[in-house]
């Protein structure tokens, strides 16, 4: 009772509506059913989160199209926004929230989306897949490899009937400890992945990319506490980073070029950022994450899964992990993962230890300890990663399973 009180906050008008809605396509959508029955056709639902096509989601429909066109697939976004013009040369696209949106997610064999959230709407959709445990047909292709203890996403919370991993560790992990039923946990590799390959790498192009902090990102419609952001450690510390005289005119001396690319839940506070050098560009959401990773030489991040893409593509990473205790305790615990023993390159803590430990790199290259961690990480590496995804949902055997 606590935890819907508090939730009450987030709610929005459209919430008040979805059981009625629900209602009227709940018999459009059996007929629906019957008629693909008829027809002996699958329905395959994909989504991200209804406004990008651009990771998970994306790749797997754009296999979908290309490899086995005779299926009965479609992609749900709005039409409205920049990536639609990507998507849309891929054919059956679903306006993001519409009628038919409801009728298609209730009719399709398997909704499958990156999103925990892949619906037409979250919070109602919550009580019927979870609470009530009906439509339990979704497909979890994830955002980011799990690395993290991450209770949203255990089994009671989320009743996923497929949930892909990207990683032979992780997947042991969340097998283990997630609590989902057998065979429920896959170990695929991700779409994505299949597109990481034969990059044209900018070396000059060095790539900032810091995760959300939930106590300071999630809005809501409610009276909340005023957050200060420019007294925050977060801030305090990214922007000092942004402005250091050692870190700047090592980049502006060696004609580097800085993309600083905060993770999309900040970005209300994107322009409160001070950049001086010219070197510098703070990009925002609408930048294509994937072309920015496959084009950079280099990654500064603190936690965010992005690096485990960099790290797929054997390229340096450098964790700056000022609020490290903090971080534990307010968003996520530490799961499998151990940033000094199992990381992809050095942990600072200090922008001091950064910008030493960025001129080594870019003088003298990343140490071979981390390019073996890489190695030894990614069991699955190659471009076969939608091709297993696709087995699976047609009960094929492939190489995730042994």
């Amino acid at each position: 009772m606590k935890k819907i009180i508090n939730n009450i906050k987030y709610l929005k008008i459209r919430d008040l509506f979805a059981p009625l809605i629900f209602i009227f396509v709940l018999p459009i959508s059996f007929l629906f059913r019957i008629i693909n029955y008829i027809k002996k056709r699958d329905l395959l639902l994909i989504i991200e989160d209804g406004t990008t096509a651009r990771d998970n989601g994306y790749h797997f429909y754009k296999y979908i199209r290309l490899n086995h066109k005779e299926d009965y697939c479609f992609y749900v976004i709005d039409k409205k926004v920049n990536d639609y013009n990507k998507i849309k040369q891929y054919g059956n696209i679903i306006q993001y929230r519409s009628l038919k949106h409801w009728i298609y997610y209730m009719s399709a064999k398997f909704n499958i989306s990156n999103q925990k959230n892949g619906n037409p709407n979250a919070t109602f959709f919550y009580i019927i897949h979870v609470i009530l445990g009906l439509y339990n047909n979704r497909i979890f292709l994830q955002h980011g490899i799990t690395k993290d203890d991450s209770p949203w996403l255990y089994y009671k919370n989320t009743k996923f009937n497929y949930f892909i991993c990207g990683a032979k560790k992780e997947y042991e992990y969340i097998k283990e400890k997630f609590g989902y039923p057998d065979g429920n946990i896959v170990y695929t590799g991700f779409a994505r992945f299949d597109n990481l390959y034969n990059n044209k790498v900018n070396k000059n192009q060095i790539l900032i990319m810091p995760t959300w902090r939930n106590w300071l990102g999630r809005e809501t419609n409610s009276l909340g506490k005023k957050i200060e952001f420019k007294e925050t450690t977060f801030y305090k510390n990214w922007n000092e980073l942004l402005n250091d005289k050692e870190f700047v005119n090592y980049i502006e001396n060696n004609n580097l070029k800085v993309l600083f690319y905060p993770h999309i839940n900040m970005k209300k506070y994107i322009n409160t950022f001070s950049i001086n050098s010219k070197n510098i560009k703070v990009v925002d959401s609408k930048t294509d994450i994937q072309k920015v990773l496959k084009e950079s030489s280099l990654m500064i991040t603190d936690y965010s899964s992005v690096y485990m893409d960099f790290a797929y593509m054997h390229k340096p990473v450098i964790y700056y992990q000022f609020d490290y205790d903090e971080y534990r305790k307010k968003q996520l615990q530490q799961g499998y993962f151990d940033y000094n023993n199992d990381g992809f390159g050095p942990v600072c803590y200090t922008v001091d230890e950064l910008t030493k430990e960025f001129i080594s790199i870019m003088n003298n290259g990343l140490k071979k300890k981390y390019y073996e961690r890489m190695d030894n990480f990614f069991e699955l590496k190659d471009q076969n990663n939608c091709e297993r995804i696709y087995d699976l949902l047609n009960k094929k055997e492939f190489e995730g399973e042994k």
